[in-house]
């Protein structure tokens, strides 16, 4: 019995001094990152049957339990992943923000000083002064620019050399996973099946910090090891083994990292289908905010140095020379052309420029070929475009005209087209002398004193620098005449040969004889021979006929102007005795059948002009056309307008405007273009779109604001969740330590027990 008794308290002893092990084990594990607090599990021993019953023979430890919960520990991944996702876009969400609204230093204030210099400048345009505070915010714009893209350029080099740490760190984590795999599955099949608690601990705490850098989800083998997939299900552990992430360059561009795994000697990107973490944080922002502010900042940068270029060409300096570029041309050479890495053809084979910059939208542009076709896709929104003519002959989508320099395209190739994305750091400025600012006007226009109407023309301008012809022009008002000579129908004299009559077609204006034809005589051989012989009598008429070589349309006009209507009178005559038969005709200049039994017409033109005529200094006509009160006149790249109730004959000149010192007109239309709707297909302005811009990247920041501290309030609570279940309590193990170690003394006083009773025994066998 003693016996009993002794191996009883022994076991009581052992099980207290290891339920005490662990206690003191969670005691100095508290501050430990990732431990489970442990319990030991106590089961009774085997008891003995005797004829009486069964009697105990003590306490053993059945297991040493993690205190654990899988459900628990799988929403700490998650909410760390989204949490250390949110906070990374936020935070470099931010430093892009405030760059953005800095009130000192952004690019508004520069903006609206340079506007405001340009304005004074109209104001007072032959002040050097005003001219030269122009050329010094000009600079300061452009720096600007310069500036904010180096910003925005920083943060992507930054950001390129962060994914190689942060791949680096992942890979150092996967491999020590599956090396903790390792350990785990020995040490299963060395303890019986007992669990190795604190090597859990140690890959649960390094799966968690994984989910730091990604989304992270596992899968958990029959030998112990733990599979562990990233992103949208990319294993980076399975079994012992860990597999390397790569930092590889964009197919397209060399100078942006993606994130890849080997495949044998070639690398897969995974980028896309990357998610969660501080990785997934900084593709997201690189690809939902960086990529399109910097191409935004190129696109307002590249539609103010083009749109201000364009209207600076319209004028003329203080030289009295046209006005060249304002700022360097950027159409022609910022966009850029970039090959896919798995293409035959060559990049620099396509030509890509922007001619039309109302029309381009700042988006980037995939283009590829498939079998014939030849597609060109925006990548903002994947619409399409099936190209007509390229590469045949040049062609031009959205704005940018597209051509190929050299050799041809092989199919399955494929080109990203980045229109604006170098804008802003290629600006410059192309005028040093103040003179060269060109504010004034290249053409001016006039009214006649000698004008008899109330039609007034405004100023004129030049719309077109590269059709500009520099001359001295008149705009005639007149009216379209039915007035026609082809040299071999109109104007023949049919006789009746019976009556043997001698024909005569007479052709009269203001009841002035201008024109005699005989029969027999030779016809007028055009439109100019019908004009000259009606010009021969001007002084007497007072009208002036005039042709539009272009639509052969005969223009009559009253010379001088005036109010009062003329006419033009056909008429048919016989020349001898004999009189007019029926069967004589003729076919009227001015487009009447005149014949024995009608033999004159008369036609009314004058008074308010229906039509204009535009002539040179030589008297070569430009245009002509219907008048419309208020509709443009354009020619040579030069535009005006006449407005009201111009007479007949009412003159306006366009000349050169020469000595234009005080002129400013070009300049109000350079001050217009602040508020101007000149992108996004006419619908936006310059601080239109940088206003969506700044509007985007504030949002974007508060979103991620906001999102990072949910995310981080479900992490606190997971955590304490965690904590609450997992986490060591001081106090409950100061009570375990001294319920073990009342436990461990009561062993000891059942052993006294036992040896008393075995001295007791011996004793009496002694005596």
């Amino acid at each position: 019995m003693a016996g009993g008794i002794l191996a009883s308290g022994v076991s009581g002893l052992l099980s207290a001094q290891r339920a005490l092990a662990v206690t003191s084990n969670n005691i100095n594990n508290v501050n430990t990152e990732g431990y489970s607090r442990q319990r030991v599990e106590f089961a009774a021993r085997t008891p003995d049957a005797t004829g009486y019953g069964f009697v105990g023979n003590g306490v053993q430890i059945s297991s040493i339990e993690r205190i654990f919960d899988s459900f628990v520990t799988s929403q700490l991944r998650s909410s760390t992943s989204a949490s250390e996702q949110a906070s990374e876009f936020n935070t470099l969400a931010s430093r892009v923000n405030n760059l953005l609204v800095d009130a000192d230093a952004g690019l508004m204030p520069s903006m609206q000083a340079f506007f405001n210099s340009v304005q004074l400048v109209s104001e007072s345009p032959g002040d050097n002064v005003a001219r030269q505070v122009l050329l010094s915010d000009s600079e300061t714009l452009v720096a600007r620019f310069k500036s904010f893209s180096q910003g925005l350029t920083d943060a992507r080099d930054s950001l390129n050399q962060t994914i190689r740490t942060e791949i680096n760190a992942i890979n150092g984590l996967t491999s020590a996973i599956a090396d903790v795999n390792r350990e785990i599955s020995s040490a299963l099949s060395a303890g019986n099946g007992n669990l190795p608690n604190d090597l859990l601990d140690k890959r649960d705490q390094l799966v968690l910090d994984l989910s730091k850098y990604v989304s992270v989800s596992t899968v958990e083998e029959g030998n112990g090891a733990l599979n562990v997939f990233i992103g949208t299900g990319q294993s980076v552990v399975v079994g012992f083994d860990s597999r390397d992430l790569i930092s590889i360059n964009n197919a397209f561009d060399p100078e942006q990292l993606e994130v890849g795994f080997s495949a044998g000697s070639r690398a897969v990107e995974i980028s896309s289908q990357i998610s969660g973490g501080s990785l997934g944080g900084l593709l997201s922002f690189r690809s939902q905010l960086l990529d399109s502010a910097q191409d935004d900042l190129g696109y307002i940068a590249m539609g103010l140095a083009e749109t201000f270029n364009q209207q600076h060409r319209l004028g003329i300096d203080l030289n009295g020379a046209l006005g060249g570029d304002y700022f360097n041309s950027l159409g022609s050479t910022v966009p850029q052309v970039l090959g896919n890495q798995s293409n035959v053809s060559d990049a620099s084979q396509i030509n890509v420029s922007v001619t039309d910059i109302s029309q381009l939208t700042g988006s980037n542009y995939r283009l590829e070929r498939t079998g014939s076709n030849y597609t060109l896709t925006n990548l903002d929104d994947n619409s399409t475009v099936l190209l007509a003519t390229f590469p045949s002959t040049s062609e031009t989508v959205a704005g940018m005209t597209l051509s190929l320099n050299s050799g041809t395209i092989a199919d399955g190739d494929s080109f990203l087209i980045r229109p604006v994305r170098n804008a802003a750091q290629n600006m410059g400025l192309s005028v040093s002398n103040p003179q060269s600012i060109a504010m004034a006007s290249p053409v001016r226009a006039t009214n006649s004193l000698d004008n008899t109407g109330s039609g007034t023309i405004n100023s004129g301008s030049v719309t077109d620098s590269a059709a500009y012809i520099a001359d001295s022009y008149s705009v005639i008002m007149a009216d379209t005449t039915s007035g026609d000579a082809d040299g071999s129908v109109i104007g023949l004299i049919n006789d009746d040969a019976a009556t043997g009559n001698a024909l005569q077609y007479r052709l009269v204006i203001n009841n002035t004889l201008v024109y005699t034809q005989n029969e027999g005589d030779p016809l007028l051989a055009d439109q100019d021979a019908l004009a000259a012989q009606i010009n021969l009598s001007t002084t007497t008429t007072g009208v002036r006929a005039y042709v539009d070589n272009v639509s052969g349309t005969l223009l009559l006009a009253q010379s001088p102007a005036s109010a009062v209507p003329f006419t033009v009178t056909e008429e048919l005559l016989d020349s001898g005795a004999t009189p007019l038969d029926v069967a004589d005709s003729v076919t009227g200049y001015f487009g009447t059948v005149l014949t024995g039994a009608a033999s004159s017409n008369t036609q009314t033109y004058g008074g308010t002009a229906n039509s204009y005529i535009v002539l040179d200094s030589a008297g070569n006509t430009e245009t002509s056309g219907a008048y419309t009160s208020g509709d443009p006149i354009a020619f040579n790249g030069i535009e005006a307008t006449v407005s009201g109730e111009a007479n007949s004959g009412d003159n306006f000149s366009i000349v050169q405007n020469i000595n234009g010192v005080s002129d400013n007109r070009n300049g109000l239309l350079l001050a217009a273009l602040q508020s101007n709707l000149t992108l996004v297909g006419g619908t936006a302005s310059y601080e239109d779109v940088f206003g969506t811009l700044v509007a985007d990247v504030a949002s974007q920041t508060f979103q991620s604001g906001v999102s990072s501290k949910a995310y981080n309030s479900i992490l606190q609570q997971n955590l304490e969740e965690r904590a609450s279940i997992s986490g060591v309590n001081l106090d409950e193990e100061a009570a375990n330590m001294m319920q073990y170690q009342q436990a461990y003394q009561a062993a000891a006083q059942v052993i006294s027990a036992a040896d008393s009773m075995f001295q007791t025994l011996l004793n009496s066998i002694g005596r």
